[in-house]
């Protein structure tokens, strides 16, 4: 997560300086050789300098941008492509690296809003295993003890076996097309956890359909290009069904209602959008309605998660004090 917070912080800086330089009347190679110097990531200071040689002679940045598939999406190329065409390079550059900014922030607030549920769920697995050896400890002697730690990373080397068999399994079926989609989708239906998922993802959908929209990249195009933002393939199977009725007319609102994964207040939102001709905007207060739902679910499931963890770890202390003090009544009747 660290490493990709890094990624988007390279990428928001690079585009808001190419945004600069370009509107301030610097030619795009000249700005891309400029930016040749500055702190980046490997994948992209590669990136940049092969646009600066390319684009000198005479290729576009958004056909540069399509070789180099880690550093930059094919959302951001289109948004780039639509700038070009244009004639608002500049500007959409900027709107590129606002798009990237609010990315983060979303990735920040996840990890935020989940450190301590995930170090309460570690927390209630690890020490059930550990107090095994404590018990014994306190209750048998120290050869008691050594026996019982062998037995407990028995028990870790076991479990760590077991989840990687797991692992591979789940990786083996996600890495197929159908896998995809099908785990995605059980990944939506899952009490709570799939409500979050679910509206995150749209939060970022919608985000990414505004950046698009905003760029000139036509509704049916953008609604395609936004499907992977969400990081859900079955989302994203639902939003490539949707464009071509976008396509032929039906309005944004409309199409997103007709996936029946739309809540209903963020659909009458974008409905006015579109009937006040300011559909970005519109999408924009959606994607923020979404998010705001998404941290009081996280919320939510912190509240579940806090007094559960806490239950199983109070089981495993008086587990541990019983059998340490059941040891220390033995010794005092014998």
């Amino acid at each position: 997560m660290l490493g990709s917070m890094l990624g988007i912080d390279h990428r928001v800086t690079f585009f808001q300086e190419l945004s600069t330089l370009v509107g301030s009347g610097v030619s795009l190679g000249e700005a891309l050789s400029i930016l040749q110097t500055r702190p980046a990531g490997p994948e992209l200071r590669l990136a940049i300098t092969d646009a600066a040689k390319r684009v000198s002679h005479g290729q576009r940045l958004s056909d540069i941008m399509a070789d180099h598939p880690k550093v930059f999406s094919s959302l951001n190329r289109a948004m780039v492509l639509a700038g070009e065409q244009s004639g608002r390079l500049d500007e959409v550059l900027e709107e590129v690296a606002d798009y990237l900014e609010r990315e983060q922030e979303l990735r920040r607030m996840i990890s935020r809003e989940t450190f301590y549920p995930k170090i309460l769920v570690a927390a209630a697995i690890l020490i059930p295993l550990s107090a095994r050896t404590f018990i014994a400890a306190f209750s048998e002697g120290t050869g008691a003890a050594v026996t019982a730690a062998l037995h407990t990373l028995g028990g870790y080397l076991a479990l760590t076996v077991g989840l990687l068999a797991l692992w591979f399994a789940y990786s083996r079926y996600r890495g197929t097309s159908q896998g995809r989609i099908s785990v995605d989708r059980a990944k939506l239906s899952i009490p709570l956890l799939g409500t979050v998922i679910s509206q995150l993802a749209w939060a970022k959908i919608c985000r990414a359909i505004a950046a698009l929209y905003k760029s000139g990249v036509s509704s049916a195009e953008a609604i395609e290009l936004a499907g992977p933002a969400s990081g859900n393939h079955a989302l994203e199977l639902t939003l490539r069904r949707a464009a071509p009725q976008v396509r032929k007319g039906l309005p944004l609102s409309e199409a997103l209602t007709a996936t029946g994964h739309v809540p209903d207040l963020p659909l009458r939102m974008l409905a006015t959008g579109e009937q006040t001709g300011d559909i970005d905007t519109s999408l924009e207060k959606v994607a923020e309605y979404f998010e705001a739902q998404s941290r009081t679910s996280i919320h939510r499931m912190a509240l579940l998660i806090v007094p559960l963890a806490t239950v199983i770890m109070g089981i495993v202390v008086l587990m541990m004090a019983i059998g340490a003090y059941g040891g220390y009544f033995n010794a005092l009747m014998e």
